[in-house]
C-alpha cells in the first residue's frame, strides 16, 4: 500500500467521525463514482485519466468546545498534485584541444653553402635557411618567408623542401628555403636578416622569427681556364691528326713514285757479287784464266771502294804490300791476299786449278763482298 492511499483512507475516517458533531466544521467532497469499464477500440482517441489528489491540512479552520475529539483536526481540502521533476546531474565543461595541446617549440637558422663567404662573378651562392620544430606536420604552418634585403647581389630564385628526421624518440619536422643568389659586382655583400612567419595548429595568431644576418666578399670573374685548356688540346690534337695525315700521304706518294721507278741500282759491291755468276758460268765453259782474272778485278775494285783508293794500276805484289799498311782488318785483308795469291798462281805461275779450287775462289770472294757491303 502507497503513503498516498494511506493519507486517503485516513482522512475518510477523520471526515466521518467529524460529520456527526460539526458538520459545518469540515467541508469534504463527494467520493467519486466508480466508472464502468470502457474498451476503446483502435483509431479512438481515448481520454486522458485524471491526474491523482493529494490531501492538504487547513491550519486556520476554526474548531468548537462541542467538536469532540476530531474537533482539533485541522480541514482538509483535496488539492491536485503535480508530478516532481528529477535534476538531471550536470558536469563541467570539456576542455577544448587547443587548450590542452602543449605548442612546439619553433626554432630557424641560415648558413652559407660556403662557410668562408668568398666568391667569384658569376658563381652561384646558396642560402639555406631551415624553420624546424619537433612534431607532427601539421602543428606549425608555415608562411613564405619575406623576400631578402641584398647588398651587391641579386636573386635568381628560391626552391622549398621538407623532411623529416629522426628526433630523440620521436622526430623532428624541417622546412628548407634554398635562395640561389649572384654577385653583381666585385667587393663587399651582405644579406640581411630575413623574417619567416609561421603560425600553429588552431591558432590564428601569426608568429615570426629572424635569421642572422650574412656578409659575403665578391671576387672578380675566373679565367675559364677549362675551356682554354680544352680549346689548345682541341687544336693540337687536330694539327696532330693534319701531320699525321700528311705524313701518311707523302709515304704513300713516295712509295706510288718508287714503284713507278722500279727497283733501286743494286750497289756495286752488289752487282760484282751478282757478276760471280758469269765467272762460274767461264769456268763451266773452260776459260779458266779469264775467270781468275775477272775474280782479281773484282777484289782490286772491292778494295778501292772500301778503302777509297785506286789499285787498279798495282801489281798483285804490290798491292798485297799495301795491304799489309792500311787500316783493314785482318780478317778482310788476308782473305784478299788469299784470293789475289790464286789468282797471280794461274795466270803467271801455269797453275791449274781444280773445280773445287774453282768453286773455292768464287766462293771465298762472295764472301769478302758481303763483309765489306756490311762494314
Amino acid at each position: 500500500m502507497s503513503v498516498r492511499k494511506a493519507i486517503a483512507m485516513t482522512a475518510a475516517l477523520v471526515v466521518l467521525g467529524a460529520s456527526a458533531s460539526a458538520p459545518a466544521a469540515m467541508s469534504w467532497p463527494q467520493a467519486p463514482r466508480k466508472r464502468p469499464l470502457t474498451r476503446w477500440l483502435p483509431g479512438e482517441n481515448k481520454p486522458e485519466p485524471s491526474s491523482p489528489t493529494a490531501l492538504s491540512f487547513n491550519d486556520a479552520a476554526p474548531t468548537t468546545p462541542s467538536a469532540g475529539l476530531f474537533s482539533t483536526l485541522p480541514a482538509l481540502h483535496l488539492l491536485p498534485s503535480t508530478p516532481t521533476a528529477l535534476a538531471e546531474p550536470t558536469s563541467a565543461p570539456a576542455a577544448s584541444p587547443a587548450a590542452s595541446q602543449v605548442a612546439p617549440t619553433v626554432t630557424v637558422r641560415s648558413r652559407l653553402e660556403r662557410d668562408n663567404g668568398r666568391f667569384h662573378l658569376g658563381e652561384k651562392i646558396h642560402l639555406i635557411v631551415e624553420l624546424s620544430w619537433v612534431g607532427e606536420p601539421g602543428d606549425v604552418v608555415p608562411d613564405s618567408p619575406e623576400e631578402p634585403t641584398l647588398m651587391n647581389l641579386a636573386k635568381r630564385g628560391m626552391i622549398q623542401s621538407s623532411r623529416m628526421v629522426p628526433q630523440g624518440t620521436g622526430h623532428a619536422v624541417v622546412m628548407t628555403y634554398r635562395y640561389e643568389l649572384e654577385g653583381t659586382a666585385e667587393g663587399a655583400a651582405a644579406i640581411e636578416p630575413i623574417e619567416v612567419r609561421y603560425r600553429l595548429r588552431g591558432s590564428a595568431d601569426r608568429l615570426h622569427l629572424t635569421t642572422d644576418r650574412h656578409t659575403l666578399t665578391i671576387l672578380p670573374r675566373r679565367k675559364p681556364w677549362g675551356k682554354i685548356i680544352g680549346w689548345t688540346v682541341g687544336v693540337l690534337a687536330a694539327a696532330g691528326g693534319l701531320a699525321a695525315g700528311g705524313a701518311a700521304i707523302a709515304r704513300r706518294v713516295k712509295r706510288a713514285k718508287e714503284a713507278a721507278k722500279g727497283p733501286p741500282p743494286p750497289s756495286p759491291l752488289e752487282q760484282m757479287a751478282a757478276d760471280l755468276d758469269g765467272v762460274r758460268k767461264m769456268f763451266t765453259q773452260g776459260v779458266v784464266k779469264e775467270g781468275y782474272d775477272a775474280v782479281e778485278r773484282f777484289v782490286r775494285k772491292a778494295l778501292g771502294i772500301f778503302l777509297k783508293s785506286d789499285f787498279r794500276h798495282q801489281t798483285i805484289t804490290e798491292l798485297t804490300e799495301r795491304l799489309a799498311h792500311e787500316t783493314l782488318e785482318e780478317r778482310l785483308r788476308d782473305r784478299a791476299a788469299s784470293i789475289l795469291d790464286r789468282c797471280m798462281q794461274v795466270k803467271f805461275a801455269g797453275y791449274v786449278p781444280t773445280v773445287a779450287d774453282q768453286e773455292q775462289v768464287i766462293a771465298d770472294c762472295r764472301t769478302l763482298l758481303e763483309e765489306m757491303k756490311e762494314k
